[in-house]
């Protein structure tokens, strides 16, 4: 009787020990289900969604005048031992054109104009007749004009491109014959900074070299077995002013 009554008591005991747990473990599981739900990501909403607000550029348009004093020479095969010339005097007017991409890349644009320039060269070692020269010509850059802002009052500038020209004048005593050339064509760049006055003007200040393609005279000019390859280049150093036009 008192075994039977223990194995009863016993009985009772797991069956309570058992029921707790499975109590216990459903709990469990509910809560767990409950923040499973709770981290679930309702509809339309994204936790790595990021709000980037980017500056929108309108196009700009600069019509400017640039004064350079620049030093001139021309590269000749064979070596001549000519002398360099300096060059005081050259004005330019420019229009300037930046187109941002996409209205947020606010880096490119064109530059166009007209140029008013003298170069040349002088003997040196060998004092040739009807040789040396300073030519006064009229040139048409047609410029990529890369920019970079920095704040808003200054500019990084680059420009890189091709220019035609007309070669009008000569110092020559004997002027202008018919191994001369007078149509013109080359290559430029230059690198700068400007100031920015507000909304409405603009400073540049730049250094740009000029490389010709076109050489000064036919290589037979002087001699049809020893032919001479001219070609003119400017270094110049460079003061603009540019107004904003809107």
């Amino acid at each position: 009787m008192k075994k039977r009554l223990i194995y009863i008591v016993l009985c009772m005991v797991a069956a309570l020990l058992l029921g707790s747990s499975d109590a216990s473990a459903q709990r469990s599981r509910k809560d767990r289900d409950s923040v499973i739900t709770e981290m679930k990501i309702k509809p339309g909403v994204q936790f790595d969604t990021v709000t980037v607000r980017q500056q929108v550029h309108k196009p700009q348009h600069l019509l400017g005048v640039r004064y350079d004093f620049s030093f001139s020479g021309v590269s000749m095969t064979p070596d001549m031992s000519i002398k360099s010339l300096n060059s005081p005097f050259n004005l330019a007017v420019l229009y300037t054109y930046y187109q941002p991409l996409w209205s947020t890349l606010n880096y490119f644009g064109l530059q166009v104009g007209v140029r008013y320039t003298t170069y040349g060269f002088e003997n040196d070692k060998y004092q040739f007749q009807n040789f040396a020269q300073k030519v006064t010509a009229f040139e048409l850059p047609f410029l990529a004009a890369f920019h970079y802002d920095i704040k808003d009052n200054y500019r990084v500038l680059l420009s890189i491109g091709p220019f035609a020209g007309y070669r009008a004048w000569t110092t020559k005593d004997n002027g202008w014959d018919c191994f001369d050339i007078r149509f013109d064509y080359g290559i430029q760049g230059g690198l700068g900074f400007a100031y920015r006055l507000k909304d409405f003007m603009e400073f540049h200040l730049e250094g740009v070299f000029r490389y010709s393609f076109s050489m000064l005279y036919y290589p037979e000019k002087f001699s049809s077995l020893a032919w001479i390859y001219t070609y003119p280049w400017q270094a110049s150093i460079c003061l603009g002013i540019h107004f904003r036009l809107k």
